[in-house]
């Protein structure tokens, strides 16, 4: 623990001492770029990206804020050595957890300075190499250091600006087909396979907790349980109607189709957050069928799926995900309870039985995100205006740029 605490201690001390001496580092900059090529385009375009991301890492540094990264791994190694450490294994799974968040937040601020520097010291070698092909090979590895840079530092400032009380947890996702029969629920499915590659990219782990599917293709319905941090801060924006435009494969003319699915986004609340939020027995009703496809004679012959309803709002969740009842039914009571603790934020509710069941509407609502594959290909937000014409890569997964646009669209909504 000592080694550790000394360790992430001198990671600290090393980037204040790094940020203590920008402004030389700045000057160093331009005294290396002369002494290189004043005329070499690549070294100008070197120059202009090490300065703006220097700036960018300065600032980024102070959201971080070491120090308090630092006191908390030093506090949270000093529980972990404790003898009784690991007789409440589910607090010391949280503290194991926690711990890791803050080194990785010291070790990525660390990698940004070592970044900027390595690109300085790729400078300093070209300088005194005299072998056109050597200087232009360091400066592209520079430039590509400096690129992958811009990149975690954008990440970064984009998980910034998740602030919300349950931005950092994970998520669960429900789809819903619109009317439109078979194309609807084709369409559904599509949602699902897009945020579900959506979460390989971002390393999160997503299983389908219900699945309803159509008679003929894709889901009536389908819950997807996303668990990686800042899943529901990343996916939050995705609520709401999505619309598709595109020649159907399901009509013999080919004819040009619109279809809708809605979807509907809610946090997976920690067990203490749960226990917080208590629900009568008297508001809920539960309802139990045969959870359906594969999984054995148990999953088929035994009714082992549950659908539950909070009367008070009408809101109704179903799992089939687990073999057994009770497992589905505590799920069950989670996603109510996180679905409740959404629609109070929306309507500012300070208890639960102030939330207004007649605003809790099964309606549509509003259109987010249009999908148009005929006659020519565009996704576009419909609330940010950010639009792109790579309509399958961002079926595909891609969305990134559109969660952004969203999450910045929604910060300068809220200060002005």
């Amino acid at each position: 623990s000592s080694s550790s605490s000394s360790s992430s201690t001198s990671i600290s001390t090393s980037i204040s001492m790094s940020r203590m001496s920008s402004s030389g580092r700045s000057s160093r900059i331009s005294r290396l770029v002369c002494s290189v090529s004043l005329d070499s385009v690549e070294v100008l375009e070197l120059r202009r990206l090490l300065e703006s991301l220097e700036t960018r890492v300065a600032s980024n540094i102070d959201t971080v804020n070491v120090p308090y990264q630092t006191a908390q791994v030093e506090r949270l190694e000093a529980e972990s050595s404790a003898p009784d450490f690991w007789d409440d294994q589910d607090r010391a799974q949280k503290t194991m957890s926690d711990l890791t968040k803050h080194k990785q937040q010291i070790d990525r601020a660390n990698a940004w300075m070592s970044t900027v520097d390595d690109a300085l010291t790729a400078l300093e070698l070209c300088r005194e190499e005299d072998e056109e092909g050597m200087v232009a090979e360091l400066l592209v590895e520079a430039k590509d250091a400096l690129k992958h840079l811009d990149k975690d530092l954008s990440s970064f400032e984009v998980q910034s600006l998740l602030n919300g009380d349950y931005d950092e947890s994970g998520a669960v996702l429900t789809i819903l087909s619109g009317a439109g029969g078979t194309e609807a629920q084709d369409w559904a499915s599509m949602l699902v396979r897009m945020y579900q590659r959506f979460c390989d990219k971002m390393g999160y782990q997503a299983s389908l907790v219900e699945v309803n599917p159509g008679e003929e293709a894709g889901y009536k319905s389908a819950t997807i349980r996303i668990q990686g941090d800042f899943a529901y801060g990343y996916l939050k924006g995705e609520k709401g109607t999505h619309r598709l435009v595109r020649l159907s494969p399901f009509n013999s003319l080919n004819k040009r189709q619109t279809s809708f699915a809605k979807v509907e986004v809610m946090p997976t609340l920690e067990e203490d957050e749960l226990e917080e939020i208590t629900i009568p027995e008297s508001d809920l009703e539960v309802t139990t069928m045969r959870s359906g496809g594969a999984g054995g004679q148990n999953v088929n012959k035994v009714e082992t799926g549950v659908r539950m309803k909070h009367i008070p709002t009408g809101i109704a969740v179903r799992c089939t995900q687990e073999r057994t009842q009770l497992m589905n039914k505590k799920i069950a009571l989670e996603m109510i309870k996180g679905k409740l603790m959404v629609i109070k934020e929306e309507q500012k509710a300070a208890k639960l039985s102030e939330i207004k069941g007649d605003q809790v509407e099964a309606a549509w609502g509003t259109q987010v995100r249009n999908y148009v594959f005929q006659p020519y290909k565009l996704v576009k937000d419909t609330r940010t205006g950010y639009e792109s014409t790579r309509a399958q890569d961002v079926l595909d997964g891609d969305l990134m740029d559109f969660v952004e646009s969203h999450l910045r669209h929604s910060i300068s909504v809220d200060t002005q």
